[in-house]
């Protein structure tokens, strides 16, 4: 299988504590040799899924924006990294937007085009009980990653990191990080 990486980044914060952490994450990858890519879902223009159910009865969607793009990547990729802050006991509406129009690949035809693929969250908060705070985002991604057959490979949680920056002061983090990285080609057995 090639080892081939997508991070999306839905962080809305530019160089804040998601970019840190992505970028110590593919540092330990591309020391183990895995290629990576990044979308900045902050870049990008990708509207809101309109409900026209297009996608299920054609397996097309109707929407022509960035996702068209961003659908090639994630095909091309045998991981995804699905990276954002804890908003609200969920992601930030720019992530949720890019997941609401995951339901491209609900359509059986579609869904073959990503369906075992691995996904790994990466989500940093500033809440010092982690587990309590991550429950409602645990759940949402353990859903949707079974509607879509992909295989969790991991949810990341960093806490009490609220201030942009703050985790450059947690070098457990940073290590932590850059050792996911390091350790994805286990997930490619």
């Amino acid at each position: 299988m090639d080892q081939h990486i997508l991070i999306i980044n839905g962080a809305t914060r530019f160089e804040g504590n998601t970019d840190i952490l992505v970028k110590k994450l593919i540092e330990g990858a591309v020391s183990v040799g895995i290629s990576t890519e990044q979308v900045d879902l902050r870049k990008e223009q990708i509207g809101d899924c309109i409900a026209c159910y297009k996608c299920m009865g054609e397996a097309i969607c109707s929407l022509d924006d960035d996702m068209i793009r961003i659908r090639k990547q994630i095909e091309n990729s045998s991981i995804l990294v699905l990276a954002s802050p804890l908003y609200w006991c969920g992601v930030p509406g720019r992530m949720k937007t890019f997941i609401d129009r995951l339901f491209f690949y609900y359509h059986p035809q579609t869904k073959a085009r990503i369906a075992g693929k691995g996904a790994i969250v990466l989500s940093p908060l500033n809440q010092k009980n982690v587990l309590y705070e991550t429950a409602p985002l645990v759940e949402f991604y353990k859903r949707l990653f079974r509607c879509l057959d992909l295989r969790c490979a991991g949810m990341h949680f960093f806490g009490e990191i609220m201030e942009k920056g703050a985790a450059l002061n947690k070098p457990e983090y940073l290590e932590r990080a850059f050792n996911l990285g390091e350790g994805l080609p286990q997930l490619f057995k």
